[in-house]
């Protein structure tokens, strides 16, 4: 079983962003990642019945340190002063924002990797920054977009779609340890828990379910294979599974 601790070479596995890269883009990358402290699934920083409501309020309140469009603009700068709360607040705040549908748009995140794929990167880059206009904070699509920066030899640009990942996973760390049920990762997307998985452990999803909690809040309920070991993590979604039918 993982001991419950995310060491930096945990988060160096995230260098294989998308498939296993050159040694020399490891090193280039390898200084974002340690930016990112020794992470312990401890804490209980959030709980979605209690904070989920109060947060996205705050998100609309533009006296807020946790203001929408103070925050945003901050993100799109790659502002690495913004907290863990701050960004998991932005992520909140885009649940309320027209552009989000979750479910619709997997396939055009999709479409980014089957471009990377047949080495069309340009093309990666001009769609997939229309897109991420309108949906700053899909995973996907920033490392698709960042993959593609590094294919063109522009290292400056893949850096940063990569911290901007970088900042999304940590605000998801910091949301919940995922370890159980009561304490889930807060995820934007309904492919962010497997995104989390691969690319921030460079680790395998294994079985795959869904349930609720004691709320009723709808949870995804995935398996982190590595090697022998696995466990269980736990990432809340009800945000998204509302937009489901939309």
């Amino acid at each position: 079983m993982y001991n419950g601790l995310y060491t930096i070479q945990t988060i160096q596995n995230f260098l294989y962003f998308r498939k296993i890269l050159n040694i020399q883009l490891m090193k280039k990358f390898t200084f974002l990642f340690l930016l990112i402290p020794f992470l312990i699934f401890s804490q209980k920083n959030f709980e979605y019945k209690k904070d989920f409501e109060n947060i996205l309020k705050e998100s609309k309140n533009k006296d807020s340190d946790l203001n929408y469009n103070k925050l945003l603009e901050k993100f799109n700068k790659t502002d690495t002063t913004l907290t863990d709360r701050q960004v998991l607040a932005l992520l909140i705040g885009f649940t309320d924002n027209t552009y989000y549908k979750p479910y619709k748009d997997l396939e055009f995140s999709r479409n980014l990797y089957k471009l990377n794929d047949d080495k069309k990167f340009d093309e990666v880059i001009k769609e997939g920054n229309k897109f991420i206009v309108h949906h700053p904070f899909d995973l996907k699509a920033l490392i698709e977009v960042s993959y593609a920066y590094y294919k063109k030899g522009n290292q400056s640009l893949a850096d940063s779609y990569l911290m901007k990942t970088s900042l999304i996973f940590k605000a998801m760390i910091y949301s919940g340890n995922g370890k159980s049920i009561d304490n889930p990762i807060f995820a934007l997307n309904p492919s962010d828990g497997q995104d989390f998985i691969k690319k921030a452990f460079g680790a395998k999803i294994g079985s795959m379910g869904s349930g609720r909690d004691k709320n009723g809040y709808f949870i995804d309920m995935l398996e982190m294979k590595n090697g022998e070991e696995s466990e269980i993590l736990y990432f809340i979604i009800p945000h998204a599974t509302k937009k489901m039918f939309e």
